[in-house]
């Protein structure tokens, strides 16, 4: 018996229930196995004069479809935003709970009629929409407006995007659910078009192609857990028309691509990618469903388990074909034309399915029928019915409660082999720094005599590798054996095991998850779900650098907070710097007049010119000291001073190859600029062979600091302010771009004499040789004299 649900307004109560009843006697579509149905409607829908103003929207695919936002759990009571798309598109936020006005897009934006090719949900608070060949994002929240895009030049007709629900807030989450591609279907490669964003789709830049590809363009997918973008390619041969993904690292560079699989030209593809991450996808037309646990490298064919009602090992084809499919991260429900309704659960060993339900032979088939799943094990079936009172449709919902459905069916079902599958980091994100590691602890009591155990899988094995160890933990009450399943999760570049080829780079930030399952579950552990967590190779939001400061001028009273605070200034002489920072002397320019940043400087670090100096750094995370900083940096004085030299050369430093030096990154920009010129990406050890740059120059002063090494910073003749970044180069110490400033303040050096050193010298010469002449030639004066009185006598 169909239930009623209202939100009722002050309003005569009896006129709108004779109205309800008229209404019903329409819409019972009846015969579904629902737990509860119901047509769901608010009492405006029966009395409203709001006139939908705009041109009507209208999906331009040949079945409906609902999309609902993957976040559930960031909306309000759990409950995502749904948009229905068909004859009519519907956006709802209480899973069509209440009534709804047709959407509709402003005239001066789209002409009728408007169809829509593709939508996505970004982020938290806009869909962006695919209509008549032009890309447009509609702001459900705070207020509902339309803006067009920019950037995109030729017709598009898909948008895929992918959302991260592990941390929405996130800097690498918010990243992933900003990207969205844009582009236009079934075109050769050659003349097509992709358009990307990293802005949540409010501009697009082209995304470029690589000549080598052929083909059609089918699909184009960011692939997150790979880390790589995926393009859904299709060729003709003979007769029949193949598809296969290949995978691009760098954009227009291709790295491999996946197993071919025939599909039909002639049907339309619709693919489906479950949340979570886990590089799962789906593809279907209405003769074939099938399933990817790994973004497409490989392709199974989802099959049936037979049953009394149901005796065949596939989904039914052709005119009794599939017409809606409907995923979560751990389930998938496919309705067909014949009005047979599957369900099945997401494996990565077997993906299979089972007839839970399907409508009478006195059920007539009703085209507006989608699937979408509330939670976890409970699947609705709605279709949105006009109200013959307003413009507003209501919507008859069919719940089925999938547990209850797959009790009934027979033969049984394998029971769920396991009791309990838990680990606290089931749906969030984590960090792993370079050379660092996680631990994960899983909880697991298999059911006795089952023989059921857990699996680890990784979506990303080039990134991240892990070990696994299952220890028996005692026993439950029930006395049924615990197990506690130990895993250490880490780079697969560190973990000895894969070889070189098989690994990416160390540069690039990359992502992963990994999952841990029931090996071979079945279809009854619904909610055994999986265990899945994020996992990036990548700097953690909190990681950063500080200078040690050990004695300052505050501290040692020659300078007061206050003063620094209060708009210091000081002067750098015109001759000791340079504003490209190419250490260029005599340079015709004025002194420089420069405000010391105190808010960022803090008190500057007092230091003696004559002795060595080497900046002493923290590694701080969360708040809290984590090591002092034992990893290759650079420096440079922020004003472009030059009036300071290193301690070692190359050779004393140990270097084989030629060291590289701020001249020499420098040149290497077509715009100089010292705070991007010299990186962990950009650095090579001197230390290390390197083909390239051979060792010529074994004088050159060696520029690059360690707090292990012997290197330091010798200060010239000179007291003042120097102000340094400096900047981590070391190229597998951290995926951060650790950086920060430090002030010093070098005192202690007399001021240069204005006297000419070489003429001192010539005159203290002359002196020497004066006194020497008058040593030896006075006394012979003197005996001469005294012999001159003596004959004079």
């Amino acid at each position: 018996m169909i239930q009623t649900t209202a939100l009722w307004k002050s309003v005569a109560c009896l006129a709108i229930l004779v109205r309800l009843l008229m209404c019903l006697a329409g819409v019972n579509n009846g015969s579904w196995p629902c737990s509860r149905e119901r047509l769901v409607y608010s009492s405006q829908s029966f009395h409203s004069r709001i006139v939908v103003e705009g041109v009507q929207l209208r999906y331009r695919g040949t079945d409906p479809i609902v999309l609902q936002h993957p976040c559930g759990n960031s909306f309000v009571g759990g409950i995502s935003p749904a948009i229905y798309l068909g004859e009519k598109v519907f956006l709802s936020f209480d899973g069509f709970e209440s009534s709804l006005l047709p959407m509709t897009i402003p005239t001066h934006l789209a002409t009728a009629p408007a169809l829509v090719s593709a939508a996505v949900f970004v982020q938290e608070t806009l869909i962006i929409l695919a209509i008549n060949g032009k890309v447009f994002i509609y702001f459900y929240k705070p207020s509902q407006s339309w803006k067009q895009t920019k950037g995109i030049n030729s017709p598009v007709t898909e948008i895929t995007n992918t959302i991260c629900c592990y941390a929405p807030s996130d800097p690498n989450c918010d990243d992933i659910s900003s990207f969205v591609l844009a582009y236009d279907e079934d075109n050769l490669i050659p003349d097509s078009h992709i358009f990307y964003s990293e802005d949540g789709g409010y501009t697009f830049q082209t995304l470029p192609m690589s000549p080598l590809l052929e083909g059609t363009l089918v699909n184009v997918y960011n692939f997150v857990s790979l880390s790589r973008l995926g393009i859904l390619v299709s060729k003709p041969e003979a007769n029949v028309t193949t598809a296969h993904f290949v995978y691009n690292l760098i954009y227009n560079i291709y790295s491999h691509q996946g197993t071919p699989f025939d599909i039909d030209g002639n049907e339309e593809l619709m693919v489906t990618i479950p949340p979570g991450l886990r590089g799962f996808i789906m593809l279907w037309t209405k003769n074939d469903l099938v399933f990817s646990f790994n973004s497409g490298l490989t392709l199974e064919p989802i099959s049936v388990l037979p049953t009394e009602k149901y005796v065949k090992y596939s989904l039914p084809k052709y005119e009794k074909g599939i017409c809606n499919v409907a995923v979560t991260s751990n389930e998938v429900a496919a309705l067909t034309k014949n009005n047979k309704l599957f369900y099945g659960t997401l494996d990565i060993v077997s993906t299979k399915m089972v007839l839970i339900g399907e409508r009478n032979s006195s059920g007539s088939t009703t085209h507006g029928e989608v699937l979408m799943f509330d939670t976890i094990g409970m699947l609705t079936i709605v279709n949105p019915v006009p109200s013959n009172e307003s413009g507003f449709y209501n919507f008859h919902k069919c719940t089925i409660n999938v547990q209850d459905r797959l009790m009934n069916v027979r033969p049984h079902l394998q029971p769920c082999p396991v009791e309990i599958l838990s680990g606290d980091f089931h749906n969030k994100m984590y960090y792993i720094d370079m050379k660092k590691v996680l631990y994960f602890n899983i909880t697991f009591v298999p059911k006795p005599g089952t023989g059921a155990f857990p699996y680890v899988t990784v979506s990303n094995p080039h990134v991240l590798g892990f070990q696994a160890k299952l220890l028996q933990d005692g026993y439950t009450y029930d006395g049924n054996t615990k197990y506690r399943l130990q895993i250490t999760a880490l780079q697969q570049q560190f973990t000895g095991i894969a070889e070189q080829g098989f690994q990416d780079d160390l540069f690039h930030k990359k992502l992963s998850t990994l999952t841990v399952d029931i090996y071979n579950k079945g279809i009854f552990c619904i909610d055994m779900h999986p265990l899945t967590a994020l996992i990036a190779m990548d700097c953690p939001p909190t990681k950063h650098i500080r200078p040690f400061k050990n004695i300052t001028m505050c501290s040692k009273g020659l300078f007061h907070e206050a003063k620094l605070q209060n708009d210091f200034h000081y002067i750098i002489h015109r001759d000791i710097y340079d504003p490209i920072f190419l250490g260029r002397k005599h340079l015709d320019q004025d002194d420089l007049n420069v405000s010391y940043p105190y808010k960022m400087l803090g008190c500057p670090i007092l230091w003696y010119y004559d002795s060595p100096w080497l900046p002493v750094l923290e590694l701080w995370e969360d708040d809290k000291f984590v090591e002092y900083v034992s990893a290759d940096f650079v420096l440079f004085e922020i004003y472009g001073m030059h009036n300071y030299d290193y301690l070692l050369t190359a050779s004393e430093a140990k270097c084989i190859s030629q060291p590289q030096n701020w001249n020499t990154v420098l040149k290497m920009q077509p715009f100089p600029n010292p705070n991007t010129a010299w990186n962990r990406i950009s650095y090579k050890n001197c230390k290390v062979p390197n083909e390239e740059g051979p060792l010529v120059s074994a004088s050159l002063k060696y520029q690059v600091l360690n707090f292990n090494e012997e290197n330091r910073i010798i200060f010239s003749q000179y007291n003042g302010i120097y102000v340094f970044k400096v900047i981590v180069v070391d190229t597998i110490y951290s995926y951060c771009e650790l950086s920060t400033f430090v002030s010093v303040y070098v005192l202690g050096a007399l001021p240069e004499s204005q006297i000419n050193p070489v003429g001192m010298l010539i005159g203290i010469l002359i002196l020497i040789l004066g006194s020497i002449l008058m040593g030896y030639f006075f006394p012979k004066l003197l005996h001469l004299r005294k012999n001159v009185e003596m004959k004079s006598l």
